[in-house]
């Protein structure tokens, strides 16, 4: 079986590591999914025999592109799917082995959820999301064969739909017994290697002249959401109990925070890198709701503050406080003194609550556009 080529080693904006990431954190976001003992994810990196483990294992040789431990034919095939949905967004065209598998096989029953698992239709505009096929896949394998099932149908669905597609309140939940960052730094270890000086394993984007000055303005509509820049994640812990994050982070960029009280998002600021943008931002927004209605100050961030978290932060004003998307989107672009260099986000907001938005800066912005805050990089520096 010969090993397609890995992601791109520098460009994390390309899809295929989106697909790598959701393998690993797919596997173990579905015990969470399905109720199941949060034990399998606790040991599903560890290195001590056990099921989680043994699947730990075949999901890391896809990604590194090892033979699969042993000789088993099962074990060839299941792996083989892995690199062909990471390297392509989509299944092999046939895999009888993994098709004719015992019905109770984990590797089989993952293989038949994912391929006759009905995609959703994509409207965005009623909440129905194309990606919500991960869910509804993980859910098919725990009802036909339980809980190890489901999470080896979570690997191969987060192959397939990226780690965006992982639901937030799922990541979350699984926080407290496998660490997110941790399954991200292994995926990348087992990708190009250890990489002390890169991120994840460093932080992002921490040296001068890439460094800004905090920046954190309330939320016009909720003054206990924080609308801010990554450094004020860094340097002013005390203003906030959680954080949902809309870039790269470290853990040493807020090491008192608790993880399951630290969301993080993987979506890009650069049009057609995100493959399930709709998705990305209506979680985000429903994470940020759902930290407000357990009553904590919550900062909701990008790297510089400007782009990813006025989008995010219209989106909850729409769907959360009952806003109108629009004025939303102008006013939380304002309020950031952000801009429009990525009108891909304002149209996704936009198209969430039924409107269409052809030309963001003409509709949002009919007498020109803002100026922008003093001390936004270069629109191609992001984090």
């Amino acid at each position: 079986m010969p090993a397609p080529a890995p992601p791109p080693a520098d460009d994390l904006r390309d899809p295929s590591w989106d697909r790598a990431l959701g393998v690993l954190t797919g596997a173990t976001a579905a015990t969470a999914l399905v109720g199941a003992d949060a034990s399998l994810a606790a040991r599903f990196l560890d290195p001590a025999p056990s099921p989680p483990a043994r699947l730990a294992a075949l999901a890391g040789a896809a990604l590194d592109h090892r033979p699969p431990p042993g000789g088993d034919p099962l074990d060839r095939a299941w792996v083989g799917a892995v690199r062909t949905l990471v390297r392509t967004g989509a299944p092999p065209e046939r895999s009888p082995d993994l098709e004719h598998a015992p019905a109770d096989d984990p590797r089989g029953v993952s293989w038949r959820a994912l391929t006759r698992t009905p995609v959703p239709r994509h409207a965005p505009d009623r909440g129905a999301f194309a990606c919500a096929h991960l869910v509804d896949a993980v859910w098919t394998s725990y009802t036909s064969a339980g809980d190890l099932a489901a999470m080896y149908t979570g690997a191969l669905a987060g192959a397939r739909w990226g780690l965006s597609a992982v639901p937030l309140q799922a990541q979350r939940a699984m926080a407290g017994t496998a660490d997110p960052h941790a399954l991200l730094a292994a995926t990348f270890a087992l990708v190009r290697g250890h990489r002390p000086d890169r991120w994840p394993h460093a932080t992002v984007l921490a040296d001068e002249p890439r460094r800004l000055p905090p920046f954190a303005v309330p939320h016009p509509l909720d003054p206990d959401v924080l609308l801010g820049n990554i450094d004020h994640l860094r340097a002013r812990p005390e203003t906030f109990d959680a954080a949902v994050s809309l870039c790269r982070t470290h853990p040493t960029d807020a090491p008192g925070l608790p993880r399951a009280d630290w969301v993080r998002v993987w979506l890009h600021d650069d049009p057609g890198r995100n493959p399930n943008l709709h998705f990305a931002l209506d979680e985000a927004a429903a994470a940020v709701a759902a930290l407000r209605a357990e009553g904590k100050r919550v900062l909701l961030h990008c790297w510089a503050g400007a782009s990813r978290t006025p989008a995010v932060a219209a989106r909850y004003a729409a769907a959360g406080l009952g806003a109108p998307v629009l004025p939303s989107l102008t006013l939380l672009i304002r309020t950031v003194g952000g801009h429009l260099d990525n009108p891909s986000l304002a149209r996704a907001v936009a198209r969430l609550s039924g409107q269409d938005l052809a030309d963001p800066a003409a509709a949002l912005f009919p007498g020109g556009t803002p100026p922008r805050r003093a001390d936004l990089p270069d629109p191609r520096i992001t984090g």
